[in-house]
């Protein structure tokens, strides 16, 4: 018994070390996080009530958390989300409402196409040294085309929308639905707004952010990392109807969480993996002579 066990229990341990072998290489110029419980990132948000603060989540199976991140990786502690069971977290959104700050975690993964609907719940940002936070709403949608995966969601603030780009479908697809339906009943039915151009990006879609002032739309995929300028007075469709730029980026596996944060033009990326690495980059906004100039070509009024 013993001479047959000992090739069993060799393997065995072999196995166990594959499994907690090295840590995955971190792209250069990237922080490492370090929470460790924080190895499978697929939303990012940076503060602006709190300067330097990053909030994070993991993807599907973990608990309902929110991890505290400086921008430099360190832990700053985790928060419970209360109220709500998440069963394929996959995107975190930020934004201000009211003058008051809020986090929105994106229920909306759907790997095999078959959800009847999804959800996304509201907590507002939990303060320095909180533990736990409350769901203070949700929103239940439906896409008007059948089921759809996503890992990407946005809010315009500016119209008060929530935006959703779907993963998979080639070219991915924008929708739209409002915040204000939160105090109906029932599902609410989301508006498809616009597709992106054929074969604008590279791999599937992981992350969307908008910036404050709504003009510039990132787009994180497998691929790369792309940006489209909206010009004022500019719908969706006219602004996804043009190719984007594109932003350089490391190779990164799994690269699936994106943030702009108060810096404007700044840019952090993180992947699903450990450790979880923060890349930083930078773009060029739009200054006030480019705005100026949009409007006096009749698309509308600098802000």
């Amino acid at each position: 018994m013993r001479a047959s066990a000992s090739p069993m229990l060799a393997a065995a341990l072999l196995a166990l070390a594959g499994c907690g072998g090295e840590p995955a290489p971190l792209p250069e110029g990237a922080v490492a996080v370090q929470d460790r419980k924080l190895d499978e990132m697929s939303g990012l948000a940076a503060s602006r009530a709190q300067p330097g603060v990053l909030w994070a989540i993991n993807d599907s199976g973990n608990a309902g958390r929110l991890f505290r991140l400086g921008e430099d990786g360190s832990a700053l502690g985790r928060v419970d989300v209360d109220g709500a069971w998440l069963r394929d977290s996959e995107s975190l959104a930020y934004w201000n409402e009211d003058g008051r700050h809020w986090l929105l975690i994106g229920d909306v993964g759907d790997n095999r196409g078959w959800r009847g609907s999804v959800v996304v719940h509201a907590v507002p940002e939990p303060a320095p040294g909180q533990e736990d936070v409350d769901i203070a709403w949700s929103l239940r949608f439906r896409y008007p085309d059948g089921a759809r995966d996503a890992e990407a969601i946005t809010v315009d603030a500016q119209a008060g929308d929530l935006l959703v780009l779907s993963k998979r479908d080639r070219p991915a697809r924008l929708y739209r639905v409002p915040l204000s339906a939160r105090h109906g009943d029932g599902i609410v039915q989301a508006e498809h707004l616009a597709s992106l151009p054929e074969e604008a990006i590279a791999g599937a879609v992981t992350s969307l952010d908008l910036s404050e002032d709504g003009r510039d739309l990132l787009v994180l995929s497998y691929g790369s990392l792309y940006r489209w300028h909206r010009l004022p007075g500019e719908t969706w469709p006219e602004v996804l109807a043009r190719a984007p730029e594109a932003l350089p980026r490391p190779a990164m596996r799994k690269a699936e969480a994106l943030t702009l944060t108060g810096t404007p033009g700044e840019v952090l990326i993180g992947a699903e993996q450990w450790p979880a690495p923060l890349w930083s980059t930078r773009f060029a906004p739009a200054g006030k002579e480019e705005l100026a100039a949009a409007g006096d070509a009749g698309l509308g009024g600098a802000d």
